[in-house]
């Protein structure tokens, strides 16, 4: 990589820090094994039919158990699962193989992916396509069941490279 590629993707990156992602824990068990990461690139491609892109690096360890499973879960994080998100994208110094022990964990009863309790919600597919592109390979998945938590209002977010929640509107008249 020459000097000028590389300070462009430093820029890149930093400028990509200034968006607002959503925070989301893909997780993914079959003969493959079971396994999860915590990314914020995913990203709604169409709703008929509901279709999810994902954006993963190439060098990630879920990524062959990703393939061979083909299924996966997609758990939209709430503000209170930080924690979550920090076990999953191995900022904390708990193994990728204790991870699902430290939250209360469930297996849809059609999928049996695992999705976590108290997210805002759970979007179960399977991979229909990918492709890689520079760094990361890009994962079409078909959206085939999806649980929304009512309960919860208030999602998790990455941001400057720190986490945020989501605010509340506050709507005393013409709120939409």
């Amino acid at each position: 990589m020459n000097q000028s590629s590389s300070a462009t993707a430093l820029q890149y990156r930093e400028a990509m820090s200034k968006v607002a992602a959503a925070v989301h824990v893909v997780t993914t068990e079959g003969h493959a094994g079971r396994y999860g990461i915590t990314l914020t690139a995913v990203t709604s491609v169409t709703d008929t039919p509901p279709t999810l892109l994902l954006c993963i690096n190439r060098n990630a360890r879920i990524q062959p158990i990703l393939r061979a499973n083909g299924q996966l879960c997609v758990n939209i994080l709430a503000a209170s699962q930080q924690d979550v998100a920090e076990h999953f994208a191995g900022m904390t110094s708990i193994p990728a193989t204790e991870r699902f022990l430290q939250n209360e964990w469930q297996k849809h009863h059609h999928t049996t992916q695992p999705q976590l309790v108290g997210a805002l919600a759970h979007l179960h597919g399977r991979i229909i396509d990918s492709h890689d592109m520079g760094s990361h390979s890009v994962f079409y998945v078909a959206i085939e069941h999806i649980n929304i938590n009512a309960q919860e209002n208030q999602g998790l977010l990455y941001f400057q490279r720190q986490f945020a929640q989501t605010a509340t509107p506050i709507c005393e008249t013409g709120c939409v």
